[in-house]
């Protein structure tokens, strides 16, 4: 009942035939055969809404023209479901065409733009005769059939009109912008405007395909996200103009209907995006703060996503409510970019508040046009596809600029590649000779030290001992030649090892005492596991020990050394070395294992910051790692982890547990006997 009344309402003050406008009528006559003829409608043609789907042709037709506006210079309905009404009279004299006869060549096209609306229901009605004289359906949403014209716009062919006053109706449902334009032409104008128009088009959208695609390989391949993000940026502005230029339209809409939609409303919501986020890079937001380039990221990912509602009807609520809140994303973009020139006011930035900041104000008059805040002008329709070219035009510039800056760093780069390469090599071949001029005299003080002890025969125990710690030190030292001071080392960057069986608790034993021996005067504790054995070099191994306990006395002097070793579950021994020295700060403990570094506390010690560099490679050779940590109160502990040999280990288990059955029963037979 209420539907009825409502109805009954709007047309109960409409009168019961149509008048003609004089004064808002579009007069013309019917253009000569072979003329040109193009005539826009726009400023002839009225807008109502009809937000409850409610009102008839014959409604919309009978209305007054007090009840519409114009189209020109108001506000537009912007992204809306509800119906949106044009309506334009035109006044046809007397033709000055060819006879009627040929009639068929005089009939005219309609022509609709933009091509992106879904539906759009046209009709004539004779204001004479008070009937409808034709009606038809376009729209980028409507099937595609034998007689659709297929053009970039919307286009019917309309029946001839005589002489007399006509008023066309048109009625629009569209899930994109509710904007709207029509022309009359004919047909020799149609082919060649239209012709002209889709080669300009054409080859501007395909020139923008192929720099979008350069720009998004190059960035691939040099690994330059700006350059990236500028291609992406660049493709998704020519998959939007294939759909607002009506070529998507064209070329697609026999194969899948909707395609015009897909491709327009893609091009729109991943323009969004890539062009959010080629700015962030540019003004490095990531640098100013992290938890704010994360938003703009997940913005930008949202918007893309958006993708998957173009062909919807959430689009609406898509253009309705996300383009305004893209409005003060672009703002807040835009301050970035001030912010940065007012701390680095170096000319790129200034290159770059003026590409980004008329495109911006362009961007925000177009879209307050498009959701329907200011009046939908040739102005509005115009600056942002203006905007654009210079946008596209200016970054164009400033990518170029970057491509030839990168391309002399890579010139640059390669030229210190290649002389560090030169310089690597020359001191390849000088370590490599050194280390043959070290094995020479090594080689000499081992054999000269063993020829003496048998000369000296019974020279007692202390000469003895110095001699053996001669020969031991003079192999430990070729040994480490063998190893550091080799080809293949400085070429691979790995160590040669020379692995043996290790009972890691003896081998510690025999290092604590050597040290004694050699008078470091150390307070060196050491307990552990007597089964546990690794496969290891002692050599290096020794190295790695040696460099943190040398760590340990050279930073906590006469402070107590505690060294243990075991193994557990997980397949890997553990050597435990615990001082209690002042420890380090957290800084020095994350940077400490780098070669060169020295921590803050390294002031008046000996040292260059290689010792547990060197630990550290080595410990990586074997598989195995090192870890650091500071108690509270200060000391450091670093613990060695490295592959348990298994094997050995459960050999050395069950040796022991046998031996000590075996004692127990010895011991058992003795105190029966």
């Amino acid at each position: 009942m209420l539907l009825l009344a409502v109805c009954t309402l709007s047309t109960s003050t409409a009168p019961a035939k149509a008048q003609p406008t004089p004064d808002l009528s579009l007069v013309f006559s019917q253009p000569a055969a072979g003329s040109e003829f193009d005539l826009s409608l726009n400023d002839n043609t009225f807008r109502l809404i009809d937000p409850d789907h409610l009102f008839s042709f014959r409604d919309v037709a009978l209305r007054p023209i007090s009840d519409f506006q114009p189209i020109t210079n108001t506000p537009g309905p912007g992204y809306t479901h509800a119906w949106v009404w044009y309506r334009t009279d035109i006044k046809i004299t007397k033709s000055a065409a060819s006879p009627l006869a040929d009639e068929q060549s005089k009939r005219l096209f309609l022509e609709i733009s933009p091509p992106f609306l879904n539906w759009v229901n046209v009709a004539i009605y004779d204001i004479n005769a008070d009937t409808f004289i034709w009606r038809d359906e376009l729209g980028d949403n409507v099937k595609f059939t034998p007689d659709t014209i297929r053009n970039r716009n919307l286009t019917a062919r309309l029946p001839y009109l005589l002489p007399g006053d006509y008023r066309i109706l048109f009625r629009v449902e569209t899930t994109s912008t509710s904007t709207f334009s029509a022309r009359l032409l004919n047909d020799s104008t149609l082919m060649t405007k239209g012709g002209r128009m889709l080669i300009i088009s054409s080859i501007i959208v395909a020139s923008l395909f192929v720099i979008g695609g350069v720009y998004i390989t190059g960035g691939i391949l040099i690994r330059d996200i700006i350059l990236f993000w500028y291609g992406a940026y660049v493709f998704a502005v020519a998959l939007l103009g294939v759909g607002m230029t009506g070529l998507g339209l064209l070329l697609f809409q026999p194969l899948w209907t909707p395609v015009n939609d897909l491709l327009t409303g893609s091009g729109s919501v991943l323009s969004v995006a890539t062009s959010v986020i080629l700015w962030v890079q540019i003004t490095d937001v990531k640098q100013i703060s992290r938890r704010i380039y994360r938003l703009y990221c997940a913005y930008c990912l949202f918007a893309a996503s958006l993708i998957t509602i173009t062909c919807t009807s959430y689009y609406i609520d898509f253009g309705r409510y996300f383009l305004t809140f893209h409005l003060f994303v672009l703002i807040s973009v835009f301050g970035w970019l001030i912010y940065r020139f007012v701390k680095n006011p170096r000319g790129i930035f200034l290159f770059y508040l003026f590409t980004l900041g008329i495109p911006t104000i362009a961007a925000i008059i177009y879209i307050a046009a498009l959701v329907g805040f200011i009046p939908y002008s040739k102005f509005t329709q115009t600056i942002y596809p203006v905007a654009t070219v210079f946008h596209l035009v200016m970054m164009g510039l400033a990518m170029a600029y970057r491509t030839s800056y990168l391309e002399k760093a890579r010139v640059a780069a390669q030229g210190r590649r290649h002389r560090t390469r030169q310089l690597a090599e020359e001191q390849r071949e000088f370590i490599t000779m050194l280390g043959h001029e070290f094995r020479t005299p090594l080689a000499i003080i081992q054999r000269s030290a063993e020829l003496i002890s048998l000369h000296l025969g019974n020279a007692g125990s202390g000469i003895s001992d110095r001699m053996a710690r001669i020969r031991n030190h003079a192999g430990q030292l070729s040994a480490l030649v063998d190893v550091f001071l080799t080809k293949d080392t400085l070429d691979r960057g790995a160590f040669n090892l020379n692995r043996q069986p290790i009972i890691l608790l003896e081998f510690l034993s025999d290092l604590v005492e050597s040290l004694d021996q050699e008078g470091k005067q150390m307070d060196i504790s050491l307990h552990g596991d007597a089964d546990t054995a690794i496969n290891a070099d002692p050599t290096l191994l020794k190295l790695a020990i040696v460099n943190i306990i040398e760590n340990a006395r050279k930073y906590a002097p006469n402070s107590p050394i505690l060294m243990d070793c075991n193994h557990r579950g997980d397949g890997y021994a553990y050597i435990r070395v615990v001082d209690h020295g002042p420890g380090m700060s957290d800084e020095d403990l994350s940077q400490v294992s780098m070669a060169f570094y020295r921590g803050k506390t390294s002031d008046g010690t000996r040292g260059v910051g290689l010792g547990l560099h060197i630990a550290n490679r080595i410990l990586e050779a074997h598989n195995g790692s090192i870890t650091l940590s500071v108690a509270e109160r200060g000391g450091t502990t670093v613990v060695f982890k490295l592959p348990l040999d298994r094997d050995a280990t459960i050999h050395n288990i069950r040796h022991r547990n046998m031996h000590r059955l075996g004692s127990n029963r010895l011991a058992s037979q003795t105190g029966a006997e």
